[in-house]
């Protein structure tokens, strides 16, 4: 697991439930590497206290600070390394990689989703993927971070799942974190994609959103914008929970004169995606 955390005090209880979260996966062994830029050392042990106490057994936590990077948008590019130096020595043993930006919480079942879709996704060049919810205070409802004021499909036609789960294109397919497996991986550090100026030809997303990205944009089917894909019940029409990952501020929810966050997470599908 490799979360970024560009220090700001006001953000460790965010950062705080993503960690719980990955506490509670049912795993062997998993190493939490929170990239953080150049804070002073006395900080980091201010954080560390917060984020150790009642991690489980075979799980650790490591603090790695980043200098020297230039601009404070590359910090969320300093996880790269980990996944070539770390995650992909035949050594390391590991079977995942997933990199969170610090404000989004991903449980367990988020990855029992993603392994168990997995292998169906490939036989058709796509992968499992998510959308950011948020809590809208005044309307007291979830919403969907990250899609306007109308729900319309992606580029690409529907995978069917079951009688009970279609996959389809989200409209727009940031979700500001990526799994990996070792097969993903691989194919991954071989992309433009994985490059911080290599990536500007693959999308026009920004630096840090470019740094989320993983496959999304590399080679997708004929006929597909992306590479992502996202659960859909065909007779509701709405995001399967879990594929739901809280973007914890709600900022956009509950923040007026933006049209993100503000179509609820119970609204239908059009019927052409369906």
């Amino acid at each position: 697991m490799a979360i970024t955390f560009h220090h700001v005090a006001q953000r460790i209880p965010y950062l705080l439930d993503v960690v719980r979260a990955l506490n509670d996966f049912p795993v062997r062994a998993m190493r939490i590497a929170v990239m953080v830029n150049a804070v002073e050392e006395a900080e980091l042990g201010r954080v560390r206290a917060i984020l150790e106490p009642g991690l489980c057994a075979g799980k650790s936590l490591v603090l790695q600070r980043c200098a020297d990077i230039g601009h404070p948008f590359n910090l969320t590019w300093q996880h790269k390394r980990l996944i070539t130096n770390l995650f992909l020595t035949p050594e390391a043993g590991f079977t995942h990689f997933i990199y969170l930006e610090d404000d989004i919480r991903f449980g367990f079942a988020n990855f029992a989703y993603f392994v168990r879709w997995r292998p169906l996704l490939a036989e058709h060049g796509l992968i499992p993927s998510f959308v950011r919810v948020e809590y809208a205070a005044e309307a007291k409802e979830m919403r969907l971070t990250d899609h306007g004021q109308t729900l319309r499909p992606g580029k690409g036609k529907p995978v069917p799942a079951t009688e009970a789960m279609v996959f389809i294109p989200p409209p727009a397919p940031y979700c500001a974190m990526f799994v990996l497996d070792r097969i993903l991986a691989e194919e991954y550090v071989a992309t433009r994609s994985f490059d911080l100026e290599a990536s500007k030809q693959v999308t026009g997303w920004d630096v840090r959103e470019r740094a989320a990205a993983g496959l999304c944009w590399e080679a997708p089917p004929p006929g597909y914008r992306s590479r992502y894909v996202v659960a859909i019940n065909p007779t509701t029409g709405r995001y399967l929970p879990e594929a739901w990952v809280p973007h914890l501020p709600n900022n956009y929810a509950n923040k007026p004169g933006t049209s993100f966050g503000k179509l609820s997470v119970l609204a239908r599908q059009p019927g052409e995606a369906t």
